[in-house]
């Protein structure tokens, strides 16, 4: 009977720490379950995004399959000027209509006309300067009412016709065209006068002073007329 009654007592020591084992687990899990409920929100997302990473492939593997082999085969010059940015390609600027549409060329600018140079002639104090031709030479003198010598050089008035002397068809004609004559030498011994060329050959000038014209003082005063014109004849 006394061997008896010690197995007993281990056997009920055993199983009673078998249960508090038990228990102890049972309220272990218990305990991590509320914790697993209570951070389920930021416990979630890790979770998922562990599963996402393992289900895809890496990095490299996707760019090796995605990319062909042609396009990673392309040069740098190949790509300049694509947009990288994805900012969308300006137009084109559009031709203007009528020849350069046409022709596929711009018509040439137009360059503004060019006034003519102006020399500024003076005489001096010296009164007398110009006299008549034949008593001087051909230097500084006057030839008829159009036609000068200046410094050897001929000139002559532009746009006007006088009354000859030499070729004169009646006396009247003659006799205005040596008023004509005399009028031009006093005009050009009063002083200081521009000279411009008169766009209808090198000798050919045109004559002012302070802006007033000497063509046109000669037609204002009826001693020259405009060249073309169809005026009557000087003689009456």
């Amino acid at each position: 009977m006394s061997k008896r009654k010690p197995s007993s007592r281990r056997a009920s020591s055993k199983s009673k720490g078998g249960s508090v084992w038990s228990w102890l687990i049972l309220f272990g899990v218990a305990i991590g379950g509320i914790q697993v409920y209570e951070h389920r929100d930021t416990l979630l997302p890790k979770i998922r995004g562990v599963v996402a990473s393992a289900s895809k492939p890496s990095a490299p593997a996707m760019r090796e399959t995605s990319v062909p082999k042609q396009v990673a085969a392309l040069k740098p010059s190949q790509t300049v000027g694509l947009p990288t940015t994805g900012a969308p390609i300006p137009p084109r600027s559009i031709a203007s209509a009528g020849s350069a549409l046409s022709t596929g060329q711009l018509p040439p600018a137009t360059l503004p006309s060019q006034r003519p140079q102006v020399e500024n002639v003076s005489l001096g104090a010296k009164p007398g300067t110009f006299a008549f031709c034949g008593r001087s030479g051909l230097n500084n003198c006057v030839m008829d009412g159009n036609t000068f010598w200046m410094k050897g050089v001929r000139m002559k008035l532009a746009g006007i016709e006088v009354p000859q002397t030499d070729q004169a068809r009646c006396m009247e004609e003659r006799a205005r065209g040596f008023t004509a004559k005399v009028r031009l030498r006093d005009m050009l011994n009063s002083g200081g006068f521009q000279i411009a060329a008169g766009g209808q050959g090198a000798e050919v000038k045109a004559l002012s002073r302070s802006g007033v014209s000497f063509a046109d003082q000669l037609i204002r005063e009826g001693l020259a007329r405009r060249a073309g014109s169809a005026s009557p004849s000087w003689c009456g």
